[in-house]
């Protein structure tokens, strides 16, 4: 009996009223139970506060990836319309100039502008999670886009500079002005008097007008040669070549690089001249050009 007592616990409760007190007999066992419940209901407790914590904090910060998402791809969006505009004024430029692609521009393809906005569009409606892997190929195909315009721009700067150059070694303006006394072509040489084709225009010019290059070059040669008197010859490269006869006086030397209206000479009546004027000479590939179709007729009067 006594071994059965000792195995019972006696939980008393004392009221502050004059009531009795209230006694109740537990057994061991039962106050076991009690314990492992209380510590089980503790625990199962404590995982749910801490799950809910982890839940405040994941869900703050996927607010925060979803706000950084978001401007990101207003950025690839922003980058793709870029993209996409200079495709279009490359399209133009390489039309405007008569060059033909090599090779379709952006092969590669990649998402377009609608594509990223609609990624946006889900994001905000919290039906789409952007992950690394996709952001990482949005940017590879811009990448890609970017470098093939890159390659293209480049070749079409090629052609343009190429084309200054050309444009610059092109014989096009006025050597100096004044009327032509003698054009390009069959005439009776002034004081030999016999016919002969005449390999250049004469410009008619006060003594000591300023004589300029009508193209950019090198001096190859500035010095006295029969018939021209003072002569200045310069290869403009491309195939061209001009001399400017009958200088009173040269202020450029061989291997002299020059610009176009850049002053070289100045006007006189040196070598076979019966008066002061600019002999006048184009050559292209070894071929002479009537000066007067590389200048305009307004300009000359």
């Amino acid at each position: 009996m006594k071994k059965e007592k000792s195995k019972m616990f006696t939980l008393m409760i004392v009221p502050h009223s004059t009531r009795r007190p209230i006694s109740l007999d537990l057994s061991k066992g039962f106050v076991i139970a009690l314990s492992i419940i209380f510590t089980g209901i503790v625990v199962w407790a404590g995982l749910i506060i801490h799950k809910q914590i982890d839940y405040w904090a994941m869900s703050s910060e996927n607010k925060v990836l979803v706000k950084e998402t978001e401007y990101f791809t207003q950025e690839i969006i922003k980058t793709r319309q870029m993209a996409d505009n200079l495709k279009e004024i490359e399209r133009e430029l390489k039309k405007l100039l008569g060059l033909k692609d090599k090779k379709k521009i952006i092969q590669s393809g990649g998402p377009s502008v609608s594509d990223l906005e609609n990624v946006t569009k889900y994001l905000q409606e919290k039906k789409l999670t952007i992950t690394v892997s996709e952001f990482n190929k949005h940017f590879s195909a811009l990448k890609t886009e970017t470098n093939e315009l890159k390659e293209s721009f480049a070749e079409t700067n090629k052609f343009i500079q190429s084309e200054r150059s050309r444009w610059a070694s092109t014989p096009s303006v006025v050597p100096c002005y004044g009327p032509i006394s003698c054009p390009f072509g069959p005439r009776v040489h002034p004081i030999k008097g016999n016919r002969e084709i005449h390999l250049a225009i004469d410009i008619e010019a006060d003594r000591g007008t300023p004589i300029k290059t009508t193209a950019n070059g090198e001096v190859i040669l500035a010095d006295w040669q029969p018939g021209y008197g003072k002569l200045v010859v310069i290869d403009h490269g491309w195939g061209f070549m001009t001399r400017y006869g009958h200088c009173s006086s040269i202020i450029v030397k061989r291997g002299q690089k020059v610009k176009k209206n850049q002053v070289i000479a100045y006007v006189g009546s040196t070598g076979y001249a019966t008066a002061p004027h600019l002999h006048y000479e184009i050559w292209k590939n070894g071929i002479a050009q009537n000066p007067a179709k590389y200048l305009t007729e307004a300009i000359l009067k």
